[in-house]
């Protein structure tokens, strides 16, 4: 299961909202690239039959069959490496939003900008011993500035220092601001937070180049900063958790997965959206009865539960069992590796957070999400 996608950052609604004194030449519209992610189609009712699953016995086993070669271990040891922190392209990274531009703006007036933080998990879970999770995370940091402000910019021999600092920075591992347009200020840095200051006459030609490549983007979106976010201990860092279990036997399988949403994960108690819970099931089945209702996918052979979202105030207060019965006509089935995502708005794992420094520049909006990559859940067989 991947979210991987180029259009990282989800509509940021209208980023210009505060244009104060500026004036609008059209509509003010911000749609910053949208994240898109592959549907799994919504179960067609909330009801299902009800089965009893018998509770398997302590005895545990380690035995486990992927579906791929690689473990899922060894690509979330590989996630999020230093390597995947560098910025890419010698050019600078820049994405631009599309349409008319919205603002005009002035030589005495100060610049809104708009900042994004994206951020994303992996986490492999591995039998019910939480403590033997494994955790990566990491996310980015966007401006993005309203195209009016270019020739502002390119005909003032003087333009106002843009710097800013980035505070609960003890959260964060391995920062690594785009070296072409920001520098450290060292001197105002702590173990807390940090001063970044732009390159103006880099930013200034930077901006001016993007504006004559994509003369009707309104808006003009700049990758600053990536940084690796340090994990809690066991699965502490994980807002939704997994444990599975299976009984396997020659005409039908047996499935219960235990799930919990962790508000403590994240900076602010968010709820979990667009959860889905994907598992594998071979040995030809030929049908199926869940609690709570499930979508059979044949094409791919998936059971798949789809929620709208998951919080602390969900009825089980986030809390709850899945269960379905599978009968199968060349069993048994082999246990294997159930994935899950989901996305969440207005929050992130890091609790990093964005401040201005100087004057000349105001902040109009800050955008906070953060998906899930790649969560799995390695079965615990009983037998």
């Amino acid at each position: 299961m991947s979210t991987s996608s180029n259009n990282r950052y989800a509509d940021l609604g209208d980023i210009f909202s505060e244009v104060g004194d500026i004036s609008i030449s059209a509509p003010a519209s911000a749609n910053l690239t949208k994240l898109t992610q592959r549907q799994i189609p919504t179960p067609t009712s909330a009801g299902g039959s009800s089965i009893a699953i018998p509770r398997p016995p302590s005895r545990r086993s380690e035995a486990a069959v992927a579906r791929d070669r690689v473990s899922p271990a060894s690509q979330i040891a590989r996630a999020d490496s230093v390597g995947s922190l560098e910025f890419r392209s010698p050019s600078v990274g820049i994405g631009s939003s599309r349409g008319p531009s919205p603002l005009t703006i002035g030589m005495s007036d100060t610049i809104p900008l708009a900042v994004a933080f994206h951020e994303i998990i992996h986490a492999y879970f591995k039998g019910a011993d939480e403590s033997r999770c494994q955790v990566k995370m990491s996310g980015d940091m966007m401006i993005s500035f309203p195209a009016g402000i270019v020739n502002v910019l390119t005909n003032n021999p003087n333009p106002a220092k843009l710097g800013f600092r980035i505070k609960n920075l003890q959260h964060l591992d391995n920062v690594q601001p785009n070296k072409q347009l920001i520098t450290i200020d060292r001197l105002q840095s702590t173990s807390f937070s940090t001063t970044l200051e732009f390159n103006m006459p880099v930013l200034t030609a930077t901006l001016r180049r993007q504006s004559e490549q994509n003369p009707n983007a309104p808006h003009i979106n700049v990758d600053i900063l990536k940084y690796q976010i340090k994990a809690k201990p066991g699965a502490a860092s994980c807002p939704f958790q997994l444990v599975s279990y299976w009984k396997c036997e020659q005409r039908h399988t047996d499935i219960k997965i235990d799930y919990k949403y962790n508000c403590h994960a994240m900076a602010q108690a968010s709820p979990l959206l667009n959860v889905s819970i994907s598992v594998p099931v071979d040995g030809g089945v030929k049908n199926v009865q869940s609690k709570p209702h499930s979508a059979w996918q044949g094409e791919s052979n998936r059971l798949v539960w789809n929620f709208t979202d998951i919080s602390q105030h969900s009825e089980s207060g986030g809390v709850d069992t899945l269960r379905a019965r599978l009968e199968v006509g060349s069993g048994p089935s082999t246990p294997a590796i159930i994935s899950t995502q989901f996305n969440c708005e207005g929050t992130t794992l890091s609790g990093i957070e964005f401040e201005l420094a100087g004057s000349g520049y105001r902040l109009s909006l800050v955008k906070r999400r953060f998906v899930s990559g790649n969560i799995w859940h390695r079965f615990k067989c009983e037998h």
